[in-house]
């Protein structure tokens, strides 16, 4: 559909694309950034801060805790010891976006900055998919491409990339410049400096452009100057981040890495809560059952009436529909390599480089019902996206209601106004929310890591320390009456600290246990 053949008249049609692009523009609204400084949010807030204390020249953590904790072992948020710096899992690129945008518009200006992005990628993938409502429609109601890309400015600074890359390949013409293809190329690679999995997609994107155009001479040229620009963008990334981390694949990699290389049959329950879901979290097909089918359809699709080792079928392939299927092919590439994203995480996180793929298949399952069964087959369809809609609502509201919560919590810390923090579980230091600079912190989890810490830092010298203690280690023993009977961890707590310390303030929440502990005068 085009704005410029006529067919964009209808009154539905121009309201549907009206909401769709400015639906982007409430989630600073409904997900306020301010609320958003928690766990994996709260750390990139943190190495975006370190990058901007170091002058932009280290992504080595500022941690006030630092002093107490040279080694690292107590780190307060994710980190990876290479050296003499603590570095932190989450892209150094990242950090120097949050850097640039933390001094003059706050955190604030970081999610309106992705929020733009978002938006632009909307349009762009309209542009390829010919103004369709039903491809954006499908995208943004029926997929967590919008809320996740907000949600995660990694996730959403690294889509746009890929994503104008892309465009800028797929709307060039073969008398487009070559400087374009290598630019589109290069554009391309660069995603993965805020997302590593994302150069699957070039990749395989390259795999089937050289398997079905390659032998067509005009579209040689294309592919060559495309892979130049991509091999010189992987090159760099691979290069400085060995400089920076002793691996090419950069810090998250290391991280994740001990689940990466299980055999796939080892795999099963990374993969059920990556695909389907976990006690925790959904997993990709679990938010867009749809899509299951269109992945079914897709491997019938391409063996079946699209055989790649038909010479002929080169001249039936447009490089859009090879865009879809390589992202799909990437997809699955993704899923048997899959880390541990699958049991502690969201799973279309990882994976959200192939919504927009797997819409555009949607489309072409749909142009490929046979008349007999449209009909019945488009309702079924449809009322399947309709469950997808309501999980997009139910999962909005509910990380909304979190990032409330979290907010209270860092009431606590302002009222408490402690000399340490301790936390059981890394999640919690969320508590001390935009104020982390203000007051050291340490994560100690077991009863063995409060003895090993204070042994190594005098207790007196803390006026008050507050501990954020999770309900779970206590869950059997649990007495509701009073939590600190035959609780473990708050014994080691009191013999560590010795007995000038005590409890002065304390409160049970729904799933952590608060109190303070203050040194007599």
């Amino acid at each position: 559909m085009s704005f410029l053949n006529g067919k964009f008249r209808s009154t539905w049609i121009r309201f549907t694309f009206c909401f769709l692009f400015l639906l982007p523009l409430l989630y600073p609204f409904l997900l306020k950034p301010g609320e958003q400084l928690y766990s994996d949010h709260l750390a990139k807030f943190i190495l975006g801060e370190s990058v901007g204390r170091n002058g932009f020249l280290s992504g080595n953590l500022v941690l006030p805790s630092k002093s107490l904790d040279p080694e690292g072992h107590y780190c307060p948020t994710e980190c990876i010891r290479i050296g003499e710096e603590l570095i932190s899992p989450f892209p150094a690129a990242l950090g120097y976006v949050y850097a640039a945008f933390l001094p003059w518009s706050g955190i604030v200006g970081v999610y309106v900055a992705v929020t733009i992005l978002i938006l632009l990628s909307f349009l762009l993938l309209s542009i390829l998919w010919d103004w369709d409502p039903i491809y954006l429609g499908v995208l943004v109601l029926a997929t967590p491409f919008l809320v996740n890309g907000y949600f995660f400015p990694d996730v959403g600074i690294a889509s746009f990339l890929f994503i104008g890359g892309s465009f800028l390949f797929l709307r060039s013409g073969n008398s487009s410049s070559w400087l374009r293809f290598v630019s589109s190329g290069f554009i391309c690679a660069s995603s993965a400096w805020f997302r590593i999995e994302s150069i699957v997609f070039p990749f395989a994107f390259l795999f089937f452009l050289s398997i079905y155009k390659f032998s067509n001479v005009k579209e040689r040229r294309k592919i060559l100057a495309y892979s130049f620009g991509f091999l010189v963008g992987v090159a760099l990334l691979f290069g400085i981040q060995y400089i920076l981390y002793k691996h090419p694949l950069g810090p998250r990699f290391s991280f994740n890495q001990p689940t990466m290389f299980l055999l796939p049959w080892k795999k099963w329950k990374i993969y059920t809560g990556l695909l389907i879901a976990n006690p925790n979290r959904i997993g990709f097909f679990g938010y867009t059952p749809a899509f299951l089918i269109v992945l079914f359809f897709f491997v019938y699709y391409i063996f079946i009436k699209k055989n790649p080792f038909k010479r002929i079928s080169a001249l039936e392939i447009s490089n859009r529909e090879l865009f879809v299927y390589s992202g799909l092919a990437a997809f699955l590439a993704l899923v048997i390599s899959a880390p541990n994203d699958g049991i502690i995480d969201f799973g279309s996180r990882y994976l959200h480089l192939s919504l927009p793929v797997f819409a555009g298949m949607f489309l072409i399952l749909l142009e490929n019902i046979g008349e007999k069964f449209r009909k019945i087959a488009k309702i079924v369809l449809f009322t399947i996206l309709l469950y997808s809609v309501y999980i997009s609502f139910s999962y909005t509201q509910i990380l909304g209601k979190y990032g409330r919560t979290t907010t209270k919590l860092n009431t606590i810390y302002l009222e408490q106004k402690p000399d340490l923090v301790v936390v059981q579980i890394r999640t919690y230091s969320q508590i001390l929310g935009k104020y982390f600079f203000q007051t050291p912190s340490v994560w100690l989890m077991r009863e063995g890591h409060i003895k090993n810490f204070f042994s190594k830092n005098r207790p007196d010298q803390f006026k008050k320390i507050l501990f954020v203690q999770t309900k779970a280690s206590i869950a059997q023993n649990l007495n509701e009456s009073d939590p600190f009977l035959k609780n473990k961890y708050y014994e080691s707590i009191t013999q560590a600290l010795g007995p000038d310390y005590k409890k002065v303030w304390s409160e049970n929440k729904e799933d952590v246990l608060l109190f303070s502990m203050e040194r007599k005068k």
